[in-house]
């Protein structure tokens, strides 16, 4: 314990701390404040004790600055490898895109050669089917010259009835001239919802039976209410067609004059036949 006497004289020659016996803890053991020595004494302490501190501080910084170069080299590498593969996508993602275009491409190009050789080949046929359909609807109907039916006249058994005109004989059949064998096929109508249909059934055979126009007596007499109500229809269009008009132009102009069902057709042809009404395209001019 120093006394009084030896301890150092502050500056103004008075210390501050004066002679009350305050004290402090340092290290886990009470000190009075007269035993810290001042700075300076004590065999160069003070001297060595700031060089040490001196010599952390400056080592502490270095390993804080090796610290942040290594984050930023660490940082800098994973910002390139993100480059990279932020790259490598974006090369996978255009190539992708070129095979998709590459592939609508193929299929555009596919499909219109498809599309060509469908227009080639059932172009041609449909041409050819068309062709022979016009050249069977163009034909008109065979019926008998003056000549056959007066060669025919009694071997057939026909009267035909001769009116004069302007010196002109022309011919009424009251019966169709039956140059072949009598039909034996069944005399039955058939159902149908068009007038192409109706005309078939007249002129050719629908499921086998025999065409309308070859009804005889008993035939007509064995279906008399369905024949006597498609009659008018059938009536107008062979008149028309031995007027040399095509099959396909009457059922056309009879379908686009008159509209429903072939039933609600023929009555309104019945009533306007009656009633001389009927379209100017469906009449035949007489010559007077």
């Amino acid at each position: 314990m120093r006394t009084s006497a030896s301890r150092p004289m502050f500056l103004f020659g008075v210390n501050p701390v004066g002679e009350s016996a305050s004290s402090i803890w340092t290290h886990n053991t009470k000190l009075h404040i007269n035993e810290i020595e001042p700075m300076g004494t004590g065999g160069g302490g003070g001297t060595a004790g700031g060089t040490t501190g001196t010599t952390g501080q400056a080592n502490t910084r270095q390993v804080a600055n090796q610290s942040r170069q290594v984050t930023a080299m660490q940082t800098q590498q994973k910002v390139r490898t993100n480059e990279e593969i932020l790259t490598r996508i974006i090369a996978q993602h255009n190539q992708l895109q070129q095979l998709i275009a590459q592939e609508g491409r193929t299929r555009d190009s596919s499909a219109a050669a498809l599309r060509g050789w469908l227009e080639t080949c059932l172009g041609a046929e449909l041409t050819k089917l068309n062709g022979n359909i016009c050249r069977i609807a163009v034909q008109p109907s065979r019926m008998a010259t003056p000549d056959q039916v007066d060669g025919n006249l009694f071997s057939n058994g026909l009267t035909v009835e001769r009116n004069r005109r302007n010196g002109q004989t022309s011919l009424r059949y009251r019966q169709a001239v039956a140059t072949t064998p009598a039909d034996s096929r069944p005399a039955k109508l058939a159902k149908y919802r068009t007038v192409g249909s109706a005309w078939e059934e007249w002129m050719h055979v629908i499921g086998g039976n025999k065409p309308a126009k070859n009804f005889i007596a008993d035939d007509i007499r064995a279906c008399k209410s369905t024949y006597s109500r498609r009659k008018p229809l059938w009536t107008l269009m062979a008149t028309l067609v031995n007027a040399q008009k095509a099959p396909a132009w009457v059922i056309s102009k009879i379908e686009e004059h008159y509209k429903g069902s072939v039933l609600n057709i023929t009555a309104a042809i019945k009533q306007d036949t009656i009633m001389g009404s009927l379209h100017e395209d469906l009449c035949i001019v007489r010559a007077q």
